[in-house]
């Protein structure tokens, strides 16, 4: 039976567009794109008397190979 599903889809680093999780409810897929848009984390490290800041990967880049852009919510029918 088919029922209400949303997924999220996002382009790739080339261009075409993927799903890349489908949910039952929207507050879930919402949660996941929160997730997927925050930035990554950052560590502060003293070099030479310098305070410098690293960059860490954030949740995206670990979500997919070739990077994640502009993800959104699309409601269609079908099976989670």
């Amino acid at each position: 039976m088919k029922s209400k599903v949303y997924l999220i889809r996002a382009n790739e680093n080339y261009g075409k567009r993927r799903t890349i999780a489908s949910f039952k409810k929207k507050s879930d897929a919402e949660k996941e794109l929160k997730k997927l848009l925050s930035p990554g984390k950052k560590r502060k490290i003293k070099i030479h008397g310098k305070t410098k800041t690293i960059r860490l990967t954030s949740y995206r880049h670990g979500k997919s190979g070739t990077g994640i852009n502009n993800p959104r919510i699309k409601k269609t029918m079908g099976y989670a």
